[in-house]
């Protein structure tokens, strides 16, 4: 990987990570103000989606893109079944469903990138997949 391509992955997760933790401190406060957060209900089928990112991080170091590709995929597809289960008048729900979403923008660019890019996109991949065990744990264990 060039040095210019490292220096966009890393200002890209850089700023990703910045968008996730804005979020974050702002569900921190929201659940904080009053006694109305209700924790999402997780069904027990999305642990096993948290997998998915380090299987796909495995293949793409192994080379295999198009079944890290696949993988991801899978991943982007079992986000949008999570969030047709949401309902947004609920507030935690509502930043479950904010969260997830926008994780699932990243991960179907990782997937785009893998496409494109190849294991040079590997690094932004690490992180996406790194990302949705955070996003997880945030909602099944925090939250």
């Amino acid at each position: 990987m060039t040095n210019t391509a490292r220096a966009g992955q890393t200002l890209l997760i850089a700023a990703s990570s910045m968008f996730f933790a804005a979020f974050t401190s702002a569900m921190v406060v929201r659940r904080g103000l009053s006694g109305d957060w209700i924790a999402p209900p997780l069904p027990a089928w999305i642990w096993a989606t948290m997998l998915l990112g380090p299987l796909a991080s495995w293949l793409v170091q192994r080379g295999q893109i198009k079944s890290a590709m696949a993988a991801g995929a899978m991943l982007v597809a079992s986000q949008l079944a999570l969030l047709s289960n949401l309902r947004m008048a609920v507030i935690g729900e509502a930043f479950c469903a904010v969260l997830i979403a926008a994780h699932a923008a990243h991960a179907a660019a990782g997937v785009a990138a893998l496409g494109r890019f190849g294991a040079r996109a590997g690094l932004f991949w690490h992180f996406v997949g790194a990302l949705w065990i955070y996003v997880l744990f945030l909602f099944g264990v925090w939250a």
